[in-house]
């Protein structure tokens, strides 16, 4: 883990204690960047169904076979869109 007291003002230098604090920084800087790709992944994934149109319409009161299958047709497109 990266120590910011690291090396101590005026000691001797040792190859060790730096090799150590410059491979903690460098796994900071990679976990930082997976998380960051990862949160702007997960923050586009909303957009994914963003072409998918609402249906618009009321429920009729009795069965309607074209309205169940417009809602269906509905359902396909939004699951077709979200797995993008």
């Amino acid at each position: 883990m990266f120590n910011p007291s690291l090396p101590a003002t005026n000691s001797p230098n040792s190859s060790a204690e730096m090799r150590g604090q410059l491979t903690a920084l460098d796994a900071d800087i990679q976990q930082r960047a997976t998380q960051s790709e990862l949160g702007a992944a997960i923050a586009g994934t909303s957009s994914n169904t963003n072409g998918v149109a609402i249906l618009a319409q009321s429920a009729d009161g009795s069965y309607n076979q074209q309205q169940m299958q417009d809602a269906l047709n509905k359902i396909d497109e939004f699951i077709n869109a979200a797995r993008r």
